[in-house]
């Protein structure tokens, strides 16, 4: 009866779907990398679009542009992990279609061509989340560093603190040793200093990501729409009907 007992909560846990997570439940949809004042200057940014079918949980996830979970944090790469604290927006299933958007800048840093407010409703139908990843301490645990964009660098969303659990990963010139789904590598040009990188799918297939001809790279804020659907893209496929 026990072992029984063991069996039916092992599955409850790991059998439930919002904790089964795989490639292409979430990606990484936009990524903004303040540079000059010619170019995009606004608050740098990492937008997550949720894909998942009956939503998902990111409470205990991770976001980092550190190398490899061995890699030292420092002030201009680091990690923060969604939390799992019982104020976090994070602990609440996100539906599908959700734009998540990452503020890794100032409260009034414009952030595109907008200032943005903290949004943390998942029911009130504008579809988007935003935090502030080190104004927001109650959705946010600042573990180590600070993420600080380069001209070469890494994103990586990881499901867990371990080498293995990445579900997604972009990189632009630099080195990403984690492992667990495909890699989109943009060249360093794509999303160097100034400039805003952007993915847009192919006949609406939103969980494949990783081709760099399906990423847009843009200076200008104009063009930007962290928290809200891609330019020239159509998201009615991934909406609530």
């Amino acid at each position: 009866m026990k072992k029984l007992f063991v069996v039916i909560c092992f599955l409850m846990i790991y059998g439930n779907p919002l904790f089964a997570q795989k490639e292409g439940d979430i990606i990484i949809n936009e990524i903004g990398n303040s540079g000059k004042k010619s170019l995009y200057n606004g608050g740098e940014y990492v937008e997550l679009l949720v894909l998942k079918e009956g939503g998902i949980k990111l409470a205990g996830w991770y976001l980092t542009d550190m190398t490899s979970p061995t890699s030292t944090p420092k002030e201009t790469e680091g990690v923060i992990k969604f939390s799992e604290g019982p104020k976090s927006v994070f602990n609440k299933i996100i539906p599908k279609g959700t734009y998540v958007l990452v503020c890794l800048g100032e409260q009034n840093d414009k952030y595109g061509s907008s200032e943005m407010e903290e949004d943390l409703k998942t029911d009130d139908g504008n579809n988007k989340i935003v935090v502030f990843a080190y104004h927001s301490p109650d959705n946010i645990d600042t573990v180590g560093g600070k993420i600080v964009l380069t001209g070469k660098d890494n994103l990586a969303l990881l499901s867990a603190w371990d080498k293995k659990k990445a579900i997604d990963i972009v990189t632009w010139g630099g080195s990403s040793k984690w492992e667990g789904c495909a890699v989109t590598e943009l060249t360093p040009e794509a999303v160097d200093n100034g400039y805003i990188a952007y993915f847009k799918p192919v006949n609406g297939n939103f969980a494949d990501n990783t081709s760099p001809a399906n990423w847009v790279s843009t200076s200008k804020a104009a063009d930007a729409t962290p928290g809200a659907v891609n330019k020239d893209v159509d998201d009615s496929s991934i909406q609530k009907k």
